[in-house]
């Protein structure tokens, strides 16, 4: 507590500072001083937390804004005096004991470095800063603020014009975070700073009159000398002859000329290396360097594509071009990710825009993805797109040593071909990209993928029946079992099935179809819920029929075969595994049919009878049914569920304590007292604990 009272008597100046200059009245300052007072004894606790300081820091703050309000409307008649500035002082000593006493908190730190660059004071920023990276060196963020802090500054003009130790830091972060998390992005930082000192070289030279077209140069003839040491002027071989000798000049004439000479040809050196700084020779050793820490990979590439495509600057197309070239050079044929280089350089054109200095840069911003070219540009950027697939489709060579591309590179142009026809509105260029599809998709090597899109630019260009249902029939033929993989085997049927539903009048076609389908991928979730819409929908069914079919269905999907592999993962996330979704669907169906809700029970109990494995979390969600039944039918049915939930091999406290509960909340405390005990013995350990601690706050009133 002495401690809480020496700080409180260190704001004594400040407090008859405000007092007497009227911002604030002896009541004010009273509540003031019991307010800090409270704030310091919780920051003196053993226990104090982050959030002590910073409700501390947030209400001095708040009182700072007070005080400026209520200075600004009184007459100012004095110089500054200690209460213009303590209040913001006291906040930056809060911030400093803050972080001294909890190093680690993130918040803690990213509250001082806000409140240090709303202050007007450089030195304050660049120390946080620098000890905010010395507690955390590996975040990100703040090796980019400090970075952004040298180069650029703030809004209000303080920081910034430093590209040297911009660079510094991008490099000193760079051996910290060396293959880790945001390397790229110190990366990415280091080449915006390189990007930003060009800019600032161009706009001075622009404004100097430097560099508009007229280059230093140095004439050939003023730096050949003869070997006897006399130089040749020109135009002397029109005046004179050729066997005239030149008067010989003084040595130490000569030597002022050659040093003249030699000064020529420095400044011509300087003047050249200034330009190629001024051009972005930097920036591009700096991405050379980026690409080769991370081996050149197709996903860095990518990466600072995107990032150099939304940089306003001229240098744009230049820095995009050099990674072009290197993604063209490392990544060959034969290499895994040459699908993806070949999509980014033929596509380029598509969304690469030379920035105008002109135009301001937030009309120029575009979202990742968004082509930038609209019009017969757009027609242009396709045409040159199409060409350049097909050249690295076709592949090299003449005749039978022509070597074709790989079917990565096929699909990778088929799906580009079909995303940009359903994306462009124009009709001629729909025309012009379904055209090539066709063509790409016939000349193009078998595989799952390509299949796929054949059989949807068949149904999208509206081809034959018998047509489609043949190219469905091959994709299930050819890739509809093993050796390919059950995902997109699963793919592949689900595709036939859902175009025989479309398109065929047959039902024994269909049926036959399913039969084949259910019988090869038993435990997709997909098929047996295609199956089951058409069943319902389809009207060749009975309601009868549709329930036997149920019936039949659920034993069928309960079978050990029906169970999901180890390691398969559907793409169809929004379907259920079989053993879920037939059960659900029946039930459905039975509550949404032209059957009395009185049947329904007794529908359900014959599928409990006849269904000893179905799952816990369906026997529960019989549970939720919103059945109108007889209060006397009503707890039967829901006892007899409740008894086989508990009865399952999964069960646990949870469902127990839902059936003891729904006993008691009926009001029959025998069962309930009785489902306690039998709860008792058949739950163990740390399960049974839990059931007892859950009905313990149960009959207190705590659920």
């Amino acid at each position: 507590m002495e401690k809480v009272q020496l700080n409180l008597e260190r704001f004594l100046p400040e407090l008859r500072d405000l007092e007497r200059k009227n911002v604030f009245t002896k009541d004010e300052i009273s509540d003031i001083v019991a307010k800090r007072r409270g704030f310091e004894v919780a920051c003196a606790k053993r226990d104090v937390q982050p959030a002590d300081y910073l409700r501390y820091i947030e209400y001095e703050g708040r009182l700072e804004k007070l005080r400026r309000a209520r200075a600004a409307r009184i007459k100012k008649t004095t110089r500054k005096t200690l209460s213009d500035h303590s209040i913001a002082a006291h906040v930056t000593q809060l911030h400093r004991l803050s972080v001294r006493r909890f190093p680690a908190s993130l918040a803690l730190w990213d509250a001082f470095l806000s409140h240090s660059l709303s202050q007007a004071s450089p030195v304050l920023v660049s120390r946080t800063l620098s000890d905010a990276i010395a507690m955390h060196p590996t975040h990100v963020p703040y090796w980019i603020m400090a970075s952004r802090w040298e180069s650029d500054g703030d809004r209000k003009g303080m920081g910034g014009g430093n590209e040297e130790a911009a660079r510094r830091l991008c490099m000193r972060a760079l051996r910290f975070l060396k293959g880790g998390k945001g390397e790229d992005e110190i990366w990415k930082e280091w080449i915006r700073v390189e990007v930003v000192f060009a800019e600032r070289m161009r706009s001075r030279w622009a404004l100097l009159g430097i560099g508009r077209g007229e280059e230093v140069k140095v004439k050939k003839d003023d730096v050949e000398m003869e070997v006897d040491g006399e130089e040749e002027e020109e135009g002397s071989a029109e005046e004179e002859k050729e066997d005239v000798e030149m008067p010989a000049l003084p040595e130490a004439s000569t030597n002022v000329e050659l040093d003249q000479a030699a000064k020529k040809v420095e400044s011509a050196a300087v003047v050249s290396g200034q330009e190629a700084l001024r051009e972005g020779a930097v920036a591009k050793v700096v991405i050379d360097s980026c690409l080769s820490s991370f081996n050149y990979a197709i996903t860095t590439c990518e990466s600072l594509i995107t990032f150099l495509r939304t940089l306003p600057t001229v240098l744009r197309l230049p820095l995009l071009n050099h990674v072009y070239t290197s993604l063209a050079s490392h990544h060959t044929s034969s290499d895994p990710s040459y699908a993806n280089a070949v999509r980014i350089l033929a596509t380029r054109p598509l969304y690469d825009r030379a920035f105008d200095p002109k135009e301001k840069p937030e009309l120029q911003s575009v979202e990742e993805g968004e082509i930038v070219v609209e019009g017969e540009a757009l027609v242009d950027a396709v045409g040159e797109a199409v060409d350049a697939y097909w050249k690295a489709c076709k592949g090299k060579g003449k005749g039978k040593a022509k070597a074709t591309g790989s079917v990565e590179v096929w699909e990778s142009f088929c799906q580009w071909l079909e995303q940009m026809e359903d994306e462009e509105e124009d009709e001629n260029l729909t025309v012009f990209l379904s055209t090539h599809l066709s063509t790409a998709l016939s000349a193009a090597p078998k595989s799952p993928l390509l299949s796929l899109l054949h059989l949807r630019h068949l149904l999208r260009t509206e081809a034959s029946h018998p047509t489609i249902l043949a190219q469905a029939k091959s994709l299930t033929t050819l890739f509809g079992s093993a050796p390919t993989p059950l995902t997109t085997r699963e793919e592949a049927w689900v595709a036939r099935v859902e175009t025989i539903v479309a398109l065929s009048t047959s039902a024994d076609d269909i049926g036959a179809v399913f039969k084949e389908a259910a019988h090869s991928l038993p435990f997709s979730g997909r098929v047996w819920d295609v199956q089951a819409e058409w069943v319902e929908s389809s009207g060749v069914l009975s309601s009868e029929e549709v329930v036997s079919w149920y019936e039949t269905s659920v034993r069928r999907v309960l079978l050990a075969d029906a169970v999901p592999p180890v390691g398969f993962e559907s793409k169809f996330d929004d379907s259920l595994p079989p053993r879920e979704l037939i059960p659900r669907r029946y039930v459905a169906y039975l509550t949404a049919s032209a059957l009395s809700p009185s049947d329904i029970p007794a529908k359900i109990t014959e599928l409990l009878a006849s269904s000893p494995t179905l799952s816990l979390s369906f026997l529960s969600y019989l549970l939720s049914l919103p059945l109108t039944l007889p209060r006397k039918v009503e707890e039967t049915f829901r006892t007899t569920l409740h008894s086989r939930i508990v009865a399952h091999k999964d069960a646990g406290p949870d469902e127990w304590l839902a059936f003891a509960l729904e006993k008691l909340r009926k009001g029959d405390v025998e069962k309930s007292g009785e489902v306690v005990r039998q709860a008792g013995r058949t739950l163990k350990g740390g399960e049974l604990k839990a059931f007892e601690r859950a009905w313990a706050r149960a009959c207190d009133g705590a659920l």
